[in-house]
């Protein structure tokens, strides 16, 4: 048995060694590669940097889903509790987004949300729900 142990520590160091010897071969570089480039040259930043684009407002019917949960998808519910949307006049409906968001109609939760919309907002939900076909009444 240790006949076996004597003969096979050689070759496991001589696989270590060549090991060694093929791995320090590959680090070394040639001249040509082992020269440093040379250093990057930045540009000086602009003095005023460029306007941002705007993003495009969003659709009327886009922002509506924020209604959708009292009011309706698309305006319209089968719930007296709320008051449908859709066909309603776009004048009315600013004013009385206004209203809400002024406090001059009373409310426990619209002011919060008219708050919530800027006047171009308001514009583009009243023509989205003025667009829209009014839902006809229960018989």
């Amino acid at each position: 048995m240790k006949t076996l142990r004597h003969r096979a520590r050689p070759l496991w160091i001589l696989a270590a060694l060549c090991t060694l010897g093929a791995a320090t071969s590959w680090w070394h570089l040639p001249e040509s590669m082992a020269q440093t480039p040379a250093p990057m040259t930045l540009k000086p930043a602009p003095a005023t940097p460029s306007p941002l684009t705007a993003l495009p407002a969003p659709a009327g019917e886009a922002i509506a889903h924020t209604c959708a949960a009292c009011h309706g998808t698309r305006g319209q519910l089968d719930d007296e509790a709320f008051m449908p949307l859709a066909g309603m006049p776009r004048t009315q409906f600013v004013r009385t987004m206004q209203d809400f968001r002024s406090g001059a109609r009373p409310s426990t939760l619209m002011g919060h949300v008219a708050d919530g919309f800027t006047d171009a907002d308001l514009q583009a939900l009243g023509s989205y729900f003025e667009s829209l076909p009014m839902q006809e009444a229960a018989r």
